[in-house]
């Protein structure tokens, strides 16, 4: 379990953490959320002992990490893939930290081959393109086996397979009841992979809930109903109180629950060719709650952004 207690961290003039309190329960991936400068490195580098808090307190199943006994046993991080020396192999780094903690050697190899580096394992990190580099970094953050593991944007450099394999993992982790903070700004991968969220803004703690009420709260459900007799329908639904909103064939009902809708159609003789519950995104959610925190801003439509490079799917062979 992680527990951040009261947490700020203030540089200068700048509070970059601000009284964060939150805690990430065992058996659940918990998404760690926020906008570009809202704190959440500054704050995983205070749970890992990197960075000193001003105040506060950051607790590894209550005890800092600065008080761990082979810590690597007790958390795994994985803050920044390019952390390695590129002239040193891959089994050469997993060995010096296993020496480090005092792990048997045999868990480089079961590392390697866990993250699919095995016939690579001898080859020097600055050869590796950056998905590589993930791998080795999650290789290095099991190595000690522990229950508390801090993943900061494990899925950047993968291609869908391994972004994929990283989500089905991480689930994984958290079904064998190990705590697992994860932070990402992939937000449809998010809510796919995540149980629970801690969103942050500004260096404050905004929410903590499970991602389906911060979706729930954040969003207005809609109502998808497709029906030869739709005109009719629509007239009848907004008698009753709805909003309807044409979208071809079909429309968006909002301000009347699902049920409802159904009765109706069915009252009136209507034939319905569809009728689903439609949710808003936790894209939606995220900056529908986050918009006051964002530290840059502009009305501008973004760049396209340039695709990154992707190493090979599934195990390393090259």
């Amino acid at each position: 379990m992680i527990e951040v207690n009261g947490l700020t961290k203030v540089y200068g003039r700048t509070v970059a953490v601000d009284d964060l309190t939150f805690r990430v329960e065992p058996g659940t991936v918990t998404g760690f959320l926020g906008p570009n400068g809202a704190g959440k490195s500054t704050t995983m580098r205070m749970i890992l002992g990197l960075d000193n808090p001003t105040r506060g307190t950051a607790l590894i199943d209550g005890q800092p990490y600065s008080q761990l006994r082979r810590p690597l046993t007790k958390i795994g991080a994985l803050l920044d893939a390019n952390w390695i020396h590129p002239n040193r192999s891959a089994r050469a780094h997993l060995q010096f930290l296993a020496a480090s903690n005092k792990l048997p050697r045999a868990r480089v190899g079961e590392v390697l081959d866990l993250v699919g580096l095995t016939q690579v394992g001898k080859k020097n990190a600055g050869q590796f393109s950056l998905g590589m580099k993930q791998r080795l970094g999650l290789a290095s953050a099991l190595l000690g086996d522990p229950q508390v593991l801090l993943f900061d944007e494990p899925v950047n450099g993968l291609d869908p397979e391994g972004i994929h394999w990283i989500r089905t993992f991480m689930k994984s982790l958290a079904a064998q009841g190990r705590t697992v903070l994860v932070s990402s700004h992939l937000l449809s991968e998010m809510a796919l992979t995540a149980d629970h969220l801690v969103v942050i803004g500004r260096g404050k703690l905004i929410a903590a809930m499970s991602t389906a009420d911060f979706i729930s709260r954040s969003t207005e459900s809609t109502v998808r109903v497709r029906s030869p007799q739709l005109a009719d329908l629509a007239a009848l639904l907004q008698r009753n109180g709805a909003t309807v909103v044409p979208d071809g064939e079909a429309a968006s009902v909002r301000g009347l629950p699902i049920e409802q809708i159904g009765e109706l159609a069915a009252g009136a003789g209507a034939v319905l060719h569809e009728l689903a519950s439609q949710q808003g995104s936790l894209e939606e959610a995220f900056m529908q709650i986050t918009g006051e925190s964002v530290e840059y801003s502009t009305d501008r439509p973004p760049a396209a952004p340039t695709a990154p490079a992707v190493p090979t799917p599934g195990p390393v062979t090259r």
